[in-house]
């Protein structure tokens, strides 16, 4: 058998589903709907930092350029004074101490005086004396000037003759064209701004999160220039999983899910300044930036059902299950058999309603009693009827049972004790010649008379019902119609029918029989006594020894006229035969002393012969009634020759 749930729990049931259905729903889109956000993001993030290196490398350019023009006039303009000087003083042109202080005092490097051959004579650095501008291919730069002196020159960053080393040279002839003035100028700040506008170094600066990839791509060759990866610089694109067929130089950006270096990535790629960038995003990351939304997410709608099913629940159990107890408190009541009981709920206009109508209901059940009893009395049917249940406190009755059981009650409700002992009280009068009979005294014209109700009981549908039925014009009949049967007419006796079946009733008793006693009794002269007086004074005779012998014995007895003049008298329950020995005594004993007056002042004796038999119980009743009759007759004959008065 399936099992029942209370409501709370069923709607708590139904809300979670219905709750987790709509969370998985929700779920499902917001899962969605973060990704095509999380890619739409990293698309996003993919262009700004492409936009981000496109204005970095074109803001470094442009710095290195203006520093490469700027390095060049100070260059040119180092050499010019230098030249200034050494015309004003020509007596440190050839020391190399002083030309070294002057290098210094000027913020350049190197200080060269070529002559009017192009050749190296005097200098900060000796170990370059010698040197011609045809001693290589840097120096030969400055060659131009042997033969146009107006020339003053300035070359870019190049690795020297001598040692190969990054300088910036300028050269200008003195003002009085007798010699060349060369400074060399190291450009670190310079170099250290060109280092700023490579690649890796860029990387570095746009990118925060070590999980994010970026390479730098050789368009014609496919070969990783740079890259924040370490090992990829110099390797093929396609080797680590980097495919970048279709990229447009100065085109859109392209995306695509990639396999790079074992990680499933969203590879997206542009031409950023000729070369092809690559932004590498992890999957997993994406996953990432996920879950906790998801988790957060998950977590709050769970809070929110708890919330939510908590707060149906409370007031669920406030405004509905609690009243819904309370109208089935009151109707298990009412169907108890309690119908006084009012239902009065009024949470809400249903439950106000609901009660309404049961109480009509019960009003309704109530004057059905009314009608009951109106039929009842209208068609002149003395009949009861109640009903209860096993569970109930109160009992439903007609008018004729508050006769019955003497309820002070006026109502047609009863306390099911009060009932209970009621009807106790009438069980305790049954009527010994019929089942469930018994006989009520009630008051009629203020005179107590004996009535006679039937009592039946029975179990419908859960209920307990009982009938009680006036019968006692049946149970008069009855006993009329009985005592024409079992009784003599004359004496009141029982016959022998009566005496039989009394007998029988014993013999299905043996217990209440004990120990018995039998007279078979016989009226002496009855035949004289009918032939000198007549009829009705023989009847008269037979009368009065039957009330000699139904008046004889203390103890239970049952006398009979067996027909004519013979008589039994059965006597039984006593404990012993010295018991029954003074009853015995006394049978006999009144065989001569009682007198009948036939008319006035004219009696006549009226004696009977008499014998017994004793017995334990009255199984052989036709046996000891036979040896009673023996000795009935041996005392009528030793009583033989004495004549009636």
């Amino acid at each position: 058998m399936k099992k029942k749930r209370c409501l709370p729990k069923i709607l708590a049931l139904h809300i979670g589903r219905m709750i987790l259905a709509i969370m998985i729903i929700i779920l499902i889109l917001t899962v969605a709907l973060q990704v095509v956000n999380s890619v739409r993001g990293v698309r996003k993030e993919a262009g700004r930092m492409f936009e981000q290196m496109d204005r970095v490398l074109s803001r470094s350019a442009d710095e290195i350029n203006q520093t490469i023009n700027e390095y060049s006039d100070d260059c040119l303009r180092s050499a010019n004074a230098i030249a200034y000087v050494l015309e004003d003083r020509l007596d440190i042109i050839a020391s190399v101490k002083e030309l070294k202080k002057l290098a210094a005092l000027m913020g350049v490097d190197e200080i060269h005086i070529f002559n009017k051959e192009g050749e190296i004579i005097y200098g900060t650095h000796v170990e370059y004396y010698g040197y011609t501008f045809d001693s290589g291919e840097q120096i030969s730069f400055f060659k131009p000037m042997l033969e146009d002196k107006t020339l003053s020159l300035v070359q870019e960053i190049t690795p020297n003759t001598a040692e190969g080393k990054l300088v910036q040279y300028s050269a200008v002839w003195s003002e009085d064209e007798e010699f060349i003035v060369q400074i060399g100028m190291y450009p670190e700040n310079l170099m250290r701004l060109m280092e700023k506008n490579e690649l890796p170094y860029i990387f570095s600066l746009l990118l925060t999160n070590d999980r994010i990839s970026l390479y730098a791509i050789d368009p014609g060759t496919e070969v990783i220039l740079a890259s924040t990866e370490q090992g990829a610089d110099g390797k093929k694109c396609d080797s680590i999983g980097i495919d970048v067929e279709g990229v447009i130089p100065s085109g859109e950006m392209t995306g695509r899910l990639s396999d790079v270096d074992g990680r499933i990535v969203m590879v997206y790629l542009m031409s950023v300044r000729g070369n092809i960038i690559a932004y590498t995003y992890p999957v997993s990351m994406v996953a990432d930036d996920i879950l906790y939304p998801t988790l957060m997410f998950v977590l709050g709608v769970l809070i929110m059902s708890f919330i939510l099913i908590r707060s149906v629940m409370h007031h669920l159990n406030k405004n509905v299950v609690e009243s819904m107890n309370r109208v089935n408190s009151d109707l298990r009541s009412i169907s108890e058999g309690n119908l006084d009981t009012v239902v009065s709920v009024e949470t809400s206009l249903e439950f106000s309603e609901l009660s309404s109508h049961i109480n009509t209901m019960v009003r309704s059940l109530l004057s059905n009693t009314d009608k009951i009893s109106y039929v009842l009395d209208r068609s002149k049917q003395r009949i009861g009827v109640y009903e209860y249940t096993e569970n109930s406190t109160k009992v439903r009755y007609t008018e004729y049972i508050k006769e019955v059981f003497k309820l002070a009650e006026t109502k047609k409700i009863c306390d099911k004790e009060v009932f209970m002992r009621a009807i106790e009280r009438f069980k305790k009068s049954p009527i010994p010649e019929a089942s469930n009979i018994y006989e009520v005294r009630v008051s009629v014209n203020n005179e107590i008379e004996a009535t006679y109700v039937s009592y039946e009981e029975s179990e419908i549908n859960g209920a307990t019902v009982g009938i009680l039925t006036d019968v006692t014009a049946r149970v008069l009949e009855r006993r009329k119609i009985e005592k024409e049967l079992d009784y003599d007419m004359l004496t009141g006796l029982y016959n022998r029918r009566g005496l039989d079946n009394r007998i029988e009733q014993l013999r299905l008793n043996d217990k209440e029989t004990g120990y018995c006693v039998l007279f078979m009794i016989d009226a002496d002269g009855l035949k004289v006594t009918n032939d000198k007086y007549g009829h009705a004074v023989g009847d008269l005779y037979l009368k009065k020894i039957a009330e000699t012998i139904s008046n004889a014995g203390s103890k239970k007895k049952i006398s009979a006229r067996l027909g004519g003049d013979e008589f039994v008298h059965f006597m039984y329950g006593y404990s012993s035969p010295q018991e029954a020995k003074p009853d015995i005594e006394e049978i006999f004993k009144n065989q001569d002393i009682y007198d009948c007056e036939i008319a006035d002042g004219l009696e006549i004796t009226v004696s009977y012969s008499a014998g017994y038999c004793e017995s334990k119980g009255c199984y052989d009743i036709e046996g000891i009634s036979e040896r009673a009759d023996e000795y009935m007759y041996e005392n009528k004959r030793s009583r033989k020759g004495e004549n009636p008065r």
